[in-house]
């Protein structure tokens, strides 16, 4: 299911930031090259300590950044098994990069920025990286790699990876919100000189995610927040002691009750193979190939809106709690949840094959690659709404004596296949001594079927071919029917880019990128078939570049487009916070913007990044029909209107100084006002994210770091808010009870980094 109110954390539209953990040092040519982005400090994220960040190019933002590793996708998709959950920049990779956006249309049929890993392989010497982190709220954390030799030609390399973080907001259901365990094993053969290196690799993934970033807060009216009743949002858990939910199950109709605590987490075992082999007449041959088995268990509890409870409403506790008995008449404000009890799978093989050479001028590089990706992959989504007192450490309440209701209303059933085979070709050539291009293309032939639960077979249906797979109250698919569909498409994919040097270390530079996109498994989840027509992406830009040997720039606009963009989001009855609809949404989006990314390097030891960006993304042909279970029904067209979650204007300063064995570094992100909800009637405010740290390198064996996140532990509440999504009068929404997400609060990490 692609519709998760995440928090949206936006780079750049034009220039992206490359990835580093903290802030890489100024690189010599600060011109983008065709395949990665190199430099700054993208990898921070204010939200999250383990995950990357999302980098928005004017475009809906993804439920996660894409992830490859190994030259192949983390996760086949980003749902039903997000990468986030399989992957950790750790000591087990020699190299984290980021991929451009023409690289990844190219070899993946995507338009975004992607990050790229390798696993660290064997050689002829021994080798050992170890370090350790944890931070003020007791995180601990242990990345162990070792590798070395076997003989004739063989070698090993292992790793570790475990990560126990309790978060900054202690919940009362669990001790830790984030428990990683990754494992990984490999065997390398090197041999003919070191011209030929294979090998394979096993890694194993434990994830259990219960962090819960959300909060109630007051919301003035005029952009800005203050604290609610003295509810300490990045420090207080919003989710109540009792972690035990009652659901129905999506499959069977049954009511089933699980701890939240356990029944939770992501398991996955990969074995991925490597081959690099140079031919005697300079061509090169990589393949990578990959079969991969992973489950996820999840527990999603979004926020879908703050209602006030009387005596007539039907709220009573749910058990005991403080002076309240169990069965007592609740009277106050109560959260409502949104339940997603995601249960999913999925199985693959996937294989990526490239040839590569140069001619005999020099003056092309070029490539062939070939693409194969087979997929199963299921879901069973159950679905319901639930309600808790607003406060720290709430406590449960039930709805006319249930812990949930209006279960299934979104429920979701899927049990399909997909495979994709592509071809693709790129040409890197320096036409003359001032001019470079780089041109590719990609034809993929994509098939997706299986089995569903369908009760519009038509996207523009208004008659329910199987009625009983529509999504009443307390749906099941044993009271439906099993539908079934087999899809097929061609995908097509190009990239452009070039520069023209006009004079020394000045010039133009420009790109254009098309990807065709069509349906994937999760689009055919619900009650209706999603539109079948072809997603059409189109991305351009142009600008100049000014490099001299203290300052490296480029400032570019930049074109960007989406065609029948595909949801299934959840909608609240702006007059009944308990009720929610899930409701399937198409609509385009087109974003305008400029960016000027700089790279000053005035003094030895210094460097300074910044970075302005203006975008304005802008919802298109978005018109939907509400109707509630109160009877009330309305149109609302959201076109021309801003998307949720992004900032129009984004400042990014990243100054660092390196001196003896010190470096110091800084960063400092600005994020212009972000509407809450789609009629564009609430905003929040402009934020900033700070982050700074210090490194100290003892030896080359021995290194510390201290890093810190929230310098000025400024609250950030942020995202969107699905129950204020249709709201269109705010007169009322002044010195209004909210609930939302923030960023983290003051943060200081330390970390141990061994070499041996």
């Amino acid at each position: 299911m692609k519709t998760r109110n995440l928090l949206l954390l936006t780079g750049s539209l034009l220039v992206a930031p490359a990835v580093s953990f903290a802030q890489d040092t100024a690189v010599k040519d600060s011109v983008p090259e065709t395949k990665e982005v190199k430099n700054r400090n993208v990898m921070l994220n204010a939200s999250s300590d383990n995950q990357p960040r999302q980098i928005s190019i004017g475009l809906p933002s993804s439920l996660s950044t894409t992830i490859y590793e190994d030259g192949l996708p983390v996760s086949y998709s980003i749902w039903p098994c997000l990468p986030y959950c399989y992957w950790a920049g750790s000591a087990m990779h020699s190299r984290v990069g980021l991929t451009s956006i023409g690289e990844n249309a190219i070899t993946n049929g995507s338009v975004n920025y992607s990050v790229d890993s390798y696993t660290r392989e064997g050689g002829d010497k021994f080798e050992g990286h170890a370090n350790y982190t944890t931070n003020i709220y007791n995180l601990q954390r242990i990345d162990l790699a070792l590798a070395g030799p076997i003989k004739n030609g063989w070698s090993y390399s292992v790793g570790a990876y475990v990560n126990m973080d309790p978060g900054t907001n202690r919940l009362a259901d669990t001790y830790l919100s984030n428990n990683m365990q990754m494992y990984k094993a490999g065997l390398t053969k090197t041999w003919n000189e070191g011209r030929g290196k294979a090998s394979v690799f096993y890694k194993y993934v434990y994830y259990k995610g219960l962090g819960d970033s959300y909060g109630p807060f007051i919301y003035k009216g005029d952009g800005s927040v203050e604290e609610y009743n003295g509810f300490n949002l990045g420090h207080d858990g919003f989710l109540p002691g009792n972690g035990y939910i009652t659901y129905r199950d999506v499959m069977t109709g049954e009511l089933k009750t699980y701890d939240r605590s356990d029944g939770a987490h992501n398991m996955s075992n990969d074995v991925n193979f490597k081959l690099d082999y140079k031919f005697d007449n300079g061509m090169k041959l990589d393949v990578y190939s990959k079969y991969r088995y992973a489950n996820a268990y999840m527990s999603m509890l979004s926020l879908s809106g703050i209602g006030e409870a009387d005596e007539n409403s039907g709220y009573t506790y749910a058990y005991d709690y403080g002076d309240h008995k169990a069965g007592d008449v609740f009277i106050g404000s109560f959260n409502s949840r949104y339940l997603l009890r995601d249960i999913g799978y999925e199985r693959n093989w996937m294989t990526t094959a490239e040839l590569s050479g140069k001619s005999n001028d020099g003056n092309h590089n070029w490539r062939l690659g070939y693409n194969f990706k087979w997929e199963r992959q299921g879901i069973t989504a159950s679905t319901g709404v639930y309600a808790h007192t607003v406060e720290a450490n709430p406590v449960w309440l039930k709805h006319n004596g249930s812990q949930g209701y209006t279960f299934n209303t979104g429920g979701e059933y899927y049990d399909t296949h997909e495979v994709k085979t592509a071809l693709y070709a790129s040409d890197d050539w320096q036409v003359t001594d001032r001019w470079w291009l780089s041109a590719g293309a990609r034809l993929e032939y994509y098939t997706v079927g299986g089995q569903n639960a369908m009760a519009y077979l038509n996207a523009t249906d208004t008659e329910a071919t199987y009625p009983e797979n529509i999504r009443n109250v307390d749906y099941s698919v044993n009271n439906g029917k099993i539908t079934t569909f087999d899809k097929k498409w061609v995908n097509p994919a190009a990239s452009l880019n070039t520069r023209f040097v006009i004079s020394k270390g000045f010039g133009l530079v420009g790109e254009y990128v098309y990807a065709m996109q069509h349906p994937e498994s999760q689009d055919f989840a619900g009650a209706y078939m999603p539109i079948l027509d072809a997603v059409n992406i189109h991305f351009g830009r142009a600008g100049i570049f000014w490099n001299t040997p203290w300052m490296q720039l480029v400032s570019q606009f930049s074109i960007i487009s989406q065609s029948n963009y595909k949801s299934r989001t959840q909608f609240t009855n702006p007059n009944d916070a308990s009720d929610v609809v899930t409701i399937p949404i198409t609509y385009d989006i087109q974003t305008m913007g400029w960016t000027t990314d700089v790279v000053l390097n005035p003094f030895k030891g210094f460097s300074f990044h910044g970075l302005f960006t203006y975008q304005n993304p802008l919802y298109k042909n978005f018109d939907i029909n509400a109707s509630f279970s109160d009877g009330s029904s309305k149109s609302y067209t959201f076109s021309n209107n801003v998307s949720t979650g992004v900032s129009k204007y984004i400042v990014e300063l990243d100054p660092s100084y390196t001196f003896d064995k010190f470096r110091i570094w800084a960063s400092f992100r600005y994020q212009s006002k972000q509407y809450i909800n789609k009629t564009n009637t609430l905003y929040f405010n402009g934020r900033w994210e700070t982050f700074a740290g210090i490194d100290y390198t003892l030896n080359k064996h021995v290194g510390f770091t201290v890093n810190f996140v929230n310098l000025f532990n400024e609250k950030g509440a942020s995202g969107s808010i699905g129950a204020a999504d249709l709201l269109e009068d705010v007169s009322a929404y002044k010195n209004y009870l909210m609930a939302g997400t923030y960023i983290r609060p003051f943060t200081a990490e330390f970390a141990v980094h061994l070499n041996f």
